[in-house]
């Protein structure tokens, strides 16, 4: 059991790398100007909720005033990367576990999306799942935090397509506001190393940039999906 769930984990480690490697194109030409939306305000007591002048999806538009595709500053990126690498392993652990279960609790049908209803509320953070699940948020936050001052771009194509990936799990009753019930619950949380306003701010802003990212890609790809079911459902037209 521990060895495929540990096999499982290496798997979608290996897949989530993948996306951030094979968009590492040197033309960064191609606009995202089309792929931008205007961001839909978070649920609950967060920052962006509380400073609502401050919220809207980091895209294009409003990042040619600092350069930025990520909508982040320099200084912010920089004291992301700091904050992340002084932050020790156990912490990150411990966090991304929080996140998870703010997540869960925060709407009982996560709990059955996520298949873990029939665990009890004390024993999630000791099932392999939940655990395995949180190293993915960890890994994911990771991978950005490496990848925003150099890579923007990369990055963002990467989590659009992570993002396409979860139309998967609309079966199972994934819907448009979890995506913002992710944001409330991943603003709320921070590594403890992030310590000054300028800096939570600047996981803020991060987080916002992910999750809307993950949402444009997922919105994209759920209207994909549709068009496709409605030519499969279509009548054919007469001769």
């Amino acid at each position: 059991m521990g060895a495929s769930t540990s096999s499982a984990q290496n798997e979608k480690k290996a897949k989530v790398e993948h996306l951030f490697r094979q968009n590492n194109r040197s033309n960064r030409s191609r606009s995202l100007d089309a792929r931008c939306e205007k961001a839909v305000r978070p649920i609950g007591s967060s920052q962006s909720a509380r400073y609502p002048k401050q919220r809207g999806a980091p895209n294009i538009n409003r990042d040619h005033s600092n350069g930025s595709i990520s909508g982040l500053s320099a200084e912010q990126k920089r004291a992301l990367e700091v904050c992340w690498v002084k932050c020790p392993e156990r912490q990150i652990k411990r966090l991304f576990e929080d996140i998870f279960l703010s997540i869960l609790h925060s709407d009982e049908d996560l709990l059955k999306m996520f298949r873990l209803e029939n665990v009890p509320r004390n024993k999630l953070r000791e099932n392999e799942f939940f655990k395995s699940q949180a190293a993915n948020f960890s890994l994911v936050i990771n991978l950005v935090v490496t990848n925003l001052q150099e890579n923007s771009a990369q990055a963002c194509q990467a989590l659009q397509d992570l993002g396409a990936q979860h139309v998967r799990y609309n079966s199972r009753g994934f819907q448009m506001m979890y995506w913002d019930v992710y944001t409330d619950c991943f603003e709320r949380n921070y590594p403890p190393t992030f310590k000054t306003r300028f800096e939570r701010e600047a996981w803020s802003a991060m987080i916002l940039f992910i999750l809307q990212q993950m949402k444009l890609g997922y919105t994209g790809a759920a209207k994909k999906h549709s068009q496709s079911d409605h030519r499969f459902l279509s009548p054919a037209r007469p001769l």
